[in-house]
């Protein structure tokens, strides 16, 4: 759910006002920087929290301890079961986890480091196929040879092929820079689709998609603690971009999810705009991604590309960035977000 900027005041009949600062928080005698969410009364001076503002509050804590120790996301860990088309429960006899390791592993529960080096390495069909060996006393026969086949699939089209990943990002684990998300290729082409279609047809261009996918990414950080797109975003000239920004429109070209077409404006210069036809199910975003995105249509459908890059560079996050071409941190700048 939302964290709200005004809500009753438990206390009183009076109204509490959404309030964020710098703390320090001790997670398994580790210390980490965070951004305390919490509720201060303008009638009676109470201050307070929900559910909300301590999951906002705890969530920082918890990206920050599974980056430093490489620990795997939970969403992670729903898609590479997935990917070896297991259950849950398949997945930690395989593993070794007890019957419900896996399962509780995905609904966010922390691994320990050693059992997230474990899930990790697994993370490798090569790897994968010799714990599938070992385990195989815990499947029948005919469960076990579907399996193996799958497993043996996922290495020869890991010989066969590059990841995309590697081309849109430039990095690729779920860190602070990508919003301790991985890059997802579906979300990055239903926000850029879903841009072109509810945007005027003058505006699709380069300059305000990277705006709103910035804008996007970031607005949701600042809400639940993660991004949308994985996207890593960069400081230049006309404000934050996605960090290879022209590798992905030329991807989403090839797949032929857009199109680009140029135009001159009254003054003889061209620019390149986009339209798509491409039929991206909305199912692939969340409710609460959802949510996001409807903010982001609503406040900058009608708003032109400079508008928006104007707009971008009252953002702490261009200021402190731009000079040096600074890759931009979600944790430090997110809460900060003026442009929605």
């Amino acid at each position: 759910m939302k964290i709200e900027n005004k809500i009753e005041c438990p206390y009183c009949d009076g109204k509490a006002i959404l309030r964020r600062q710098r703390q320090e928080l001790t997670y398994r005698k580790e210390v980490f920087k965070m951004i305390e969410h919490f509720y201060k009364c303008e009638k009676c001076g109470e201050e307070f929290t929900t559910t909300e503002s301590d999951t906002i509050t705890l969530v920082q804590v918890h990206n920050q301890y599974r980056e430093r120790h490489k620990i795997p996301f939970p969403e992670d860990m729903v898609l590479l079961r997935e990917k070896y088309g297991l259950s849950a429960t398949k997945m930690s006899e395989v593993l070794g986890l007890g019957v419900n390791g896996y399962s509780n592993y995905e609904k966010g529960e922390m691994p320990n480091p050693a059992i997230a080096n474990l899930i990790k390495t697994a993370e490798k069909p090569e790897v994968f196929l010799e714990l599938l060996e070992n385990a195989k006393l815990y499947f029948s026969d005919n469960s076990f040879e579907k399996a193996k086949n799958k497993v043996c699939s996922l290495i020869n089209e890991n010989r066969k092929s590059k990841s995309v990943y590697s081309i849109l990002n430039v990095t690729g684990s779920p860190n602070n820079y990508t919003g301790y998300k991985k890059i997802n290729t579906e979300k990055i082409a239903g926000l850029v689709t879903g841009f072109i279609r509810k945007s005027k047809a003058d505006f699709n261009n380069k300059l305000k998609l990277n705006k709103q996918l910035f804008y996007t990414d970031f607005l949701h950080y600042k809400n639940y603690g993660k991004s949308i797109t994985g996207l890593t975003y960069r400081a230049i000239n006309y404000g934050p971009v996605p960090a290879s920004y022209d590798n992905i429109y030329a991807w989403l070209e090839n797949e032929q999810v857009i199109s680009s077409h140029w135009t001159k404006t009254n003054s003889g210069a061209a620019i390149e705009s986009f339209t798509t036809e491409a039929a991206i199910e909305s199912i692939v975003f969340s409710d609460e991604e959802l949510e996001t995105i409807d903010s982001i249509v609503h406040q900058f459908k009608n708003m032109s590309a400079w508008e928006i890059v104007d707009l971008s560079h009252k953002e702490r996050a261009w200021k402190e960035s731009e000079a040096d071409k600074k890759l931009i941190s979600y944790q430090e700048y997110a809460f900060d977000l003026i442009g929605i």
